[in-house]
């Protein structure tokens, strides 16, 4: 990918992590999926050619599927029972409502794959995914959970790193 377009992603990626109002549940997943097309985009996997597959869970609400369809950062794949995510080939799950111990699970089944993760269920960010989404107030912040990500095997850009929860308080 160009750099032009790299930059132009990281903004975007930047102006959704701090300045996005969320006053509908349309504006509240377009700012997701920016922010998911951010920390993608600035992702590499070591066996990776191409875009890599992002599974979303059925049970995600922030994440819109049908505007995510022929984004040029990843292919996209719905995922309705947890043991799918194991078939589904992932380099990157997207879980919605599943609990911390859930996700656990699940990444322990996928163990010895470079897999990144993320939630939108997991106010803490201590285990399970390696970014967490989460709504502050009108703002729409993620975390980073440091031990899971290097867990994951994915490099991530120090840069999306810095704009964390963690980065900016």
């Amino acid at each position: 990918m160009k750099f032009t377009s790299r930059f132009l992603i990281f903004i975007s990626l930047f102006i959704s992590h701090f300045a996005l109002s969320m006053t509908g549940d349309e504006e509240m997943q377009v700012s997701t999926n920016k922010i998911v097309e951010g920390i993608l985009s600035f992702s590499h996997w070591p066996k990776v050619a191409g875009q890599p597959l992002l599974c979303v869970s059925n049970q995600a609400k922030f994440f819109n599927l049908v505007k995510a369809e022929g984004n040029p950062v990843f292919r996209v794949v719905a995922i309705s029972n947890p043991t799918d995510f194991l078939s589904a080939g992932c380099d990157a799950i997207y879980f919605g409502r599943e609990s911390v111990k859930e996700q656990n699970d699940i990444i322990s089944s996928l163990t010895g794959k470079n897999i990144l993760t993320i939630s939108e269920n997991n106010a803490d960010c201590v285990a399970g995914a390696a970014f967490c989404l989460n709504r502050h107030q009108q703002l729409f912040k993620f975390s980073v959970n440091l031990d899971s990500l290097s867990r994951s095997g994915v490099r991530v850009n120090s840069d999306v790193l810095l704009l964390s929860k963690d980065g900016d308080e």
